[in-house]
This record gives C-alpha cells, sequence and structure tokens, in this order.
C-alpha cells in the first residue's frame, strides 16, 4: 500500500472518474482536505501491471475502501486497516464484505447509496433555503430525532450546520406550517462539491409525519441541486428511507456495509 501525497491527486480523481457514487467519502473529503493532510490519509494499491486497484481513506476512526472492480488484494488491505487501529470499515458491499473473515468480531450493517434520476413528483412550492438565522430552529427538530441527530447533541449539530451553510459545503430547505409557522420537514445536504451534493438529515416534525410532506420537499431540494448540474446521492437504511427515495426518483447505486465494533 502507497500513502498518497498531493503529487497522487489526478491519478486517484482518474481512477475514481464517474464511480464516486460508490466512494462519496474518499471524492469529498478528498477535496475538502486535500492528500497532504494530517487529518486526512488516502493510500493506493497497484495491481501486477502497475495500475491501481484499490483505493484506502481514513479520517478520524473510519477507513473507506474502493476497488471499482472488487478485485484487489484483501489481506493487504486488511493489514493496513489493523495498524491503523481503526472502528469503522465501509464501502460498497462487494468489496467491504471481503475483509469480513479478518474482522470477525465486527459487526455488519448494510444500507442502500441512492442516486437521483429523474425528479418523479412535483416539488413542494413553499419550500426554501433556510437562512443561518433559523438554522437554530432547523438543528432543534433534527436533534429531537434519537437515530438523526440526537446523539451528536445540539451543540454540536448546530455548529456542523453553520460551518456548512458558511463555507457552501451544504444547505438545508424547509417548510413550514401556515398556522402555526412551526417546521414541518426539513431536508438538507451534508456535502457539497461543484459535481455532487448528498442528501441528509431528511426529517418530518411529529404533527405532520403520514400526510405526504416529505417527499415533495425532498423533491424541491434536489430540483434545485440539478439546476446546478450537480449529481445527487443519498444514504439510506430502513425500508420506509428507501421507499421515500425511490418515491422522489432516486435508484440504487450500491449497497453499502458497514463493519463496526
Amino acid at each position: 500500500m502507497q500513502l498518497c501525497n498531493g503529487s497522487n491527486q489526478e491519478q486517484i480523481i482518474n481512477y475514481i472518474g464517474k464511480d464516486y457514487g460508490k466512494c462519496l467519502y474518499i471524492f469529498i473529503d478528498m477535496l475538502e482536505y486535500g492528500l497532504d493532510s494530517d487529518l486526512y490519509k488516502v493510500w493506493m494499491q497497484k495491481d501486477e501491471n502497475d495500475e491501481i486497484c484499490a483505493i484506502v481513506s481514513k479520517y478520524y476512526s473510519g477507513m473507506q475502501v474502493y476497488s471499482k472492480n472488487s478485485t484487489y488484494d484483501v489481506e493487504d488491505v486488511a493489514n493496513l486497516i489493523k495498524e491503523n487501529n481503526c472502528e469503522l470499515i465501509f464501502g460498497a458491499k462487494e468489496t467491504v464484505s471481503q475483509l469480513e473473515p479478518y474482522f470477525p468480531d465486527l459487526k455488519i450493517e448494510l444500507g442502500t447509496v441512492g442516486g437521483l434520476k429523474d425528479i418523479k413528483i412535483e416539488p413542494a412550492q413553499k419550500a426554501y433555503s433556510a437562512p443561518v438565522e433559523e438554522l437554530a430552529e432547523v438543528v432543534e427538530l433534527i436533534a429531537s430525532d434519537e437515530a438523526i441527530g440526537k446523539p451528536y447533541g445540539y451543540d454540536s449539530l448546530y455548529k456542523q450546520y453553520v460551518e456548512r451553510k458558511e463555507t457552501n459545503f451544504g444547505r438545508n430547505w424547509v417548510i413550514r406550517s401556515e398556522e402555526t409557522g412551526n417546521i414541518l420537514c426539513h431536508a438538507g445536504t451534508y456535502a457539497e462539491t461543484k459535481e455532487l451534493a448528498v442528501i441528509g438529515g431528511v426529517m418530518t416534525a411529529p404533527e405532520a409525519r403520514g400526510k405526504g410532506v416529505s417527499k415533495p420537499v425532498l423533491a424541491a431540494i434536489c430540483n434545485e441541486l440539478k439546476k446546478e448540474n450537480k449529481d445527487v446521492f443519498s444514504f439510506y437504511y430502513i425500508p420506509v428511507a428507501k421507499a421515500m427515495h425511490e418515491g422522489v426518483g432516486f435508484e440504487t447505486v450500491c449497497i453499502w456495509q458497514k463493519l463496526y465494533k
């Protein structure tokens, strides 16, 4: 495994090509942090023809593995992961599943990476991009959810949302109740580059659930992103989320796998 630096970035981007739906974190973090950062590291593996066959990235305690054809030296990658004492391994299932025998004590979680094709429903006309001044209210909604936001805590989420908004790395679309003015639904982006955006934080307030609010709001932010010629992706792990995204126009890019403690 070769530790990469800035001189390797173009080579890696060329290897990924338009396949970044299967390695979103590698692609986005590389553009955000570069390859000379102490925070973010990337290794590449080459085959007998001196061609890249796998890329591994590390950000904090997580490592993503990407191989375009899922043909790589699995033991070599496993040894790298063990050397870095990582607690989370993730990537496309056809790639990550090959590592399972080397990490028998890790749990397995499967999800879906979806890519937006054509928007199937009418976007919510009254949905809009919330300004920084409204992010406190957005975060209150997100942080109240046990699965989506509560593990991060209000303060951490608020800091993240403001930073993303101010650096154009994320946006937050909402729709409000005409009666109370309260936020009924939120759909945002967790990361954006000039090429793509990753949807996150799709959540409906308890009083509006089951009323068909989420799909039009998701369609509204997706419509805006498509106007900017961005490819739009999302991760989802439960059937109801999968059905919602597919109802808007997302199709499966790959099955996503996590190995974790």
